[in-house]
């Protein structure tokens, strides 16, 4: 070989070297910087982007899973905030059950609360606001209490209904892809020949987050909103008291504590 072809040789087995050390470098780049699947993330029907990374990341292509494994990731997620709260919206609320024994959350159940209480990353505060008392303990540290009134879907809200009169509920509209929606029912008591009779109402209260309001229909067949969900309840249903929601039961029994995987202290 003469001098020049040795130099060659010699530099085009550089190239190559660099070259394959160049790919190896690429390679490693997207095993570390590759959070989802972009043709996943299209099968799932998850509309804040956010919420579809956190989704397709810890659950791929999976439309369904076990509410532990959930509330697992959202707790590392949601890390800064009240782990009680957070375990039971992951248990019961974004399942929309109301069962403290529902096991399975669906992509299309976690859509439906992020577009009422995103975006993704605020989707807890939003929600803690809608769902939870705050109050004090004796020894000064914040406590929150759920809502009594919340029973999320329910096959059969009738009995429940005309079993308490005078009292009233919320629970997820029959069309369950409504997220803007919540139902609100109660009883009212009316004569007729003579005879008093229990009749049952039901009403739709309007989820509106761009204007962060809860809209509903007044007597007089005009729309009014007001920021706060108590004060939209208690116009809508009169001053009524609720009625104490199964969720909610399990909650202040402590079966919730005992049959779920955390501790809450």
């Amino acid at each position: 070989y003469t001098c020049d072809s040795i130099r060659e040789r010699h530099q085009a087995a550089g190239r190559r070297r660099d070259a394959k050390e160049e790919e190896e470098a690429m390679s490693d780049d997207a095993r570390a910087y590759t959070t989802f699947d972009i043709n996943t993330c299209k099968r799932l029907e998850i509309e804040d982007r956010d919420a579809l990374q956190f989704w397709s990341k810890n659950f791929e292509e999976a439309t369904t899973i076990s509410t532990t494994d959930f509330a697992d990731r959202m707790l590392k997620k949601f890390s800064d905030d009240h782990k009680k709260v957070v375990s039971v919206l992951c248990k019961h609320v974004i399942c929309c059950s109301g069962d403290a024994n529902k096991k399975e959350v669906s992509a299309e159940e976690f859509d439906k609360f992020i577009r009422r209480f995103g975006p993704f990353n605020d989707c807890i505060r939003n929600a803690k606001q809608v769902f939870f008392h705050e109050k004090k303990s004796k020894n000064g540290e914040v406590e929150y209490e759920l809502v009594k009134w919340y029973h999320g879907f329910l096959e059969d809200s009738k009995s429940k209904i005309l079993g308490n009169p005078g009292k009233f509920l919320v629970r997820e509209p029959k069309e369950k892809r409504k997220w803007h929606l919540l139902t609100v029912e109660y009883s009212k008591t009316f004569e007729k020949d003579g005879k008093k009779l229990l009749a049952r109402n039901k009403k739709h209260l309007i989820i509106n987050r761009k204007k962060n309001l809860f809209v509903w229909t007044k007597k007089d067949g005009k729309k009014t909103g007001h920021p706060s969900i108590e004060v939209a309840l208690n116009e809508m249903a009169s001053g009524r008291e609720p009625i104490n929601s199964d969720m909610w039961t399990a909650v202040e029994n402590q079966s919730l504590y005992q049959a779920a995987s955390y501790d809450y202290d």
